[in-house]
Order: structure tokens, then sequence, then C-alpha cells
């Protein structure tokens, strides 16, 4: 006889499952999109050679920033990446009004502010997406069962942001750590069977669509012609640092460090960054209007600081940039970043969080092959190590970072090696002030209302 418990378990997996669908179907969608948008944007912004149209560029982006600016001022919901809107309602300090309506209107400013080249991330959206599924499922079913909602409702809630991060990453394990370490901060085999299902579930959906394409597609299809790490064979690597460990540990500590303390700078930075806009009383139209303007003269210069950033650590994994353009990369992205989230728009932080990583990794393991420390061939590993380090120094989820990276690369061999360098960049990261990202912008958002 099943009891109660048992019947609840049951209950969670099949739900899971659900919106484990519905889930990888919405976030498919918007990876579409947002995908097409990294291949035409280029191209637009190429063919900006002369005064008529680089006027009528400045027209579309202030058209874009009004509709922007509707949308934001329509369902104030939208606005930001939604996952600290998401540890609110965790946390019973808030709840989700109109899911089916967040996910209307954020699905399509999310493809505007990114698609016209704002530098924010998707995985934050997938995750609300995700969280408002499960919201908008738990309402259907247990509208006239208020008790099952209330307990329900947060795991399913739980369940969809895991799903959202493991459709958007085809990564179902890092979906399900992060909904323990970063969501709920606790474990509980309930949570557990939702999330493991709907994570599961979404990847599939999403897999059917794109197949086993990655988001960062040359991490693990690497021109063969390319002297990086994914053309070595794991065993070589694993010998190397066999035969000097304490080399390789210093080299992995000494990267954590350096992302540890740009990882807190770049904490403090985007609180400081959605301050100066109130300060300066920088809203509506004009508030969306700065980055989208912007975003002209680097489409036409540096286009790949635009968007998300996933074409950009495909371009640097496959291409021998020169270490000034990477410096100069690296800086325009950090200062952009913060420009476009500092107003607040619909985007997240991962992806350009993994690629300031990336861009770090790259200048560190270029410095250190100029220097003899290693070869060429260990490039791609310490951006992927870059990655990691990045993410746990701002994010402070080193376990959700690391496993991450596992699942998007393929190579657990690495394991130890991306324990370290997250283990110090969190360490250094924590010692220079730095919050958790999200955490620190829900305690912004508690002050200000």
């Amino acid at each position: 006889m099943l009891t109660n418990r048992r019947l609840l378990r049951v209950r969670l997996f099949f739900e899971g499952a659900v919106v484990g669908i519905f889930t990888g179907a919405i976030v498919a969608a918007l990876r579409f999109l947002l995908d097409e948008a990294d291949i035409y944007r280029p191209m637009i912004f190429a063919r900006l050679d002369s005064l008529e149209k680089i006027l009528s560029a400045v027209f579309v982006m202030i058209l874009l920033a009004a509709i922007l600016a509707k949308a934001v001022k329509f369902d104030a919901q939208i606005g930001g990446s939604g996952i600290p809107q998401l540890k609110g309602i965790l946390q019973g300090k808030t709840q989700m009004i109109k899911p089916f309506r967040l996910l209307a209107v954020k699905f399509f400013a999310t493809v505007l502010a990114i698609g016209a080249g704002m530098s924010l991330g998707r995985a934050g959206i997938s995750v609300q997406f995700g969280a408002a599924v499960g919201n908008f499922f738990t309402k259907i079913i247990y509208a006239k069962n208020l008790r099952h909602e209330a307990v329900e409702g947060n795991f399913l809630l739980t369940a969809g942001a895991g799903a959202g991060l493991a459709a958007i990453f085809n990564a179902p394990l890092a979906g399900v750590i992060f909904c323990i370490e970063e969501l709920r901060k606790r474990f509980s085999q309930e949570i557990l069977i939702a999330a493991m299902t709907a994570a599961v579930t979404a990847s599939f959906v999403v897999k059917i669509v794109f197949g086993v394409r990655p988001v960062f597609e040359t991490i693990t299809a690497t021109p063969l012609n390319i002297p990086t790490v994914m053309t070595v064979p794991t065993l070589e690597m694993a010998t190397a640092m066999s035969a000097a460990p304490l080399k390789f540990a210093a080299l992995f500590i000494f990267l954590g460090v350096i992302c540890g303390i740009i990882g807190a700078f770049f904490s403090k930075s985007l609180i400081f960054a959605l301050n100066l806009y109130d300060k300066l009383k920088i809203f509506g139209v004009k508030r969306f209007a700065i980055p989208f303007l912007l975003a002209i003269p680097l489409g036409m210069n540096l286009p790949q600081i635009l968007g998300c950033g996933n074409v950009l650590v495909d371009e640097i994994l496959s291409s021998h940039l020169t270490l000034s353009l990477l410096a100069v990369l690296l800086l325009g992205k950090i200062i952009y970043t913060l420009i476009c989230f500092g107003t607040n728009a619909p985007g997240g932080l991962f992806l350009p969080v993994l690629v300031v990583g990336a861009l770090i990794g790259n200048i560190f393991a270029r410095v250190g092959n100029e220097m003899n420390f290693f070869t060429a061939d260990w490039t791609t590993l310490f951006i992927i190590f870059g990655m990691a380090a990045f993410f746990a120094a701002v994010v402070k989820a080193p376990v959700t970072g690391s496993i991450l990276i596992l699942e998007l690369t393929g190579q657990f061999s690495h394991l130890v090696g991306l324990i370290v360098v997250s283990g110090a960049a969190f360490l250094i990261s924590d010692l220079c002030g730095g919050e958790p990202i999200f955490s620190a912008l829900l305690n912004r958002a508690q002050k200000k209302s």
C-alpha cells in the first residue's frame, strides 16, 4: 500500500516529466531564435556602410528601446534574469503573478533585447521560463486544492527552473545540482525526483530539435589542425599533470585567484551599474536606448561582443586571436555587459559570465605559453577552467559550474582540476567581498520595494 509520501513522489515524477516537456519546447524555440539572430546580426551591421544606413539603424534601435520599455512597464516581472525573483518566491518573500503572461511577454522581450545585440544571457531566462511552466501547471492541476498547490507547487517550480537550465545547455545534471545548490539550499528526495525527471525530459526535447549540437560547438568539435587540448589524448594530459602535479596545481590555483579577484569586482560592478541608472534617473526609453545605440558602433567594429557570447567562445577556440585583441574583447565584454545589465532588461548572466571566464582563461594560457610554462596544446583546457572559475566567483555555485563545464565538454577526467580552480576562485572572491550575485540582486530588490 502506497503511503502519502510515496504517492507524492509518484505524482512528482509524472508532473516533472510534463513540466520538462513544455519547458524544453519553450527553451528550444528561444534558442533557435537567438541562434538565428547570431547569424544575421553581424550581416546587418556589416551593411552599415553609409550615413543613411547608420541613421536608419539609429531609428530602429530607438524604436526597439521604446517597445522594450513598454513591455517592461506592462509587466515588471520580466526585468532582469529572473533568478533573483525565483529565489524570492521560494523563500516566501514574493509570488509569481500570472505565469502565462510572464512567459509570453518575457519571451518576446528577451528575443528583442538579446537579438538586437544586448550582452545578456539566455540561461537565467530559461530558468525563469521553466519555473513559470511549473507554476502554471500547478495552478491548473490544483486550483481547488490549496494544500497540494502549496506543497507541490514549490517542488514543480524548482524542477521547472532546473529543467530550464538543463534545456538551454543540454546539461541535465547541472540543472539538478543548480536546484539544490543555488535555489533550495537543501536536499530532499522529492526535489531530486521532480528536478531529475524535468531536467532529463527537457534536455531530451531540446535534443530532438537540435540533435546533440552543444551550445559551445567548438569545444567538442575542434578542427584537427588547431593545436588545442581537444586534439590531445586525455591520457597524455593526465600523464603530464602526474609528472608535475605541483606545477599544474599552482597554475590552476593562480588562474582561480585571478578569476576570483575579477569576479568579485564584476559582481559589485553589476550592482553599481543598476544603482547608477537609478541615481542618474535614466528610465524608460532612454534607459534601453543607451545599450541599443552603443550596439551600432560595436556591431560595426567588434561584433563579437554583442549577444550572449557563445559565438565568441567558438571563435577564440578555433582562431588564433592576438593577445591585444583578446584583452580588448575581455574589457569590452565586461563593460558592455555592465551597461546592458544595468538597464534591468530581460536577460541573464550565465553566458556572459562563462564568456568572460573563457577570455580570462585564454589570455592566461597565451601568457603562460609565451613564458614557456606549458605548450599551446593546453590552451583549451585553461579556457574551460577559466569558465568554471569565473562562474564560481560570480554565481558562488562552484559545484554547479564544475558539473556544467563537464557536461558541456565531456572531459570528465579534468574533474579534480575543475574543483581546484573553482574552489580557489570561490574563496578569493569571498575574501574580496564578492556576494553570490543572485542573492545580492534579490537583497537590492527587496530594499527598493
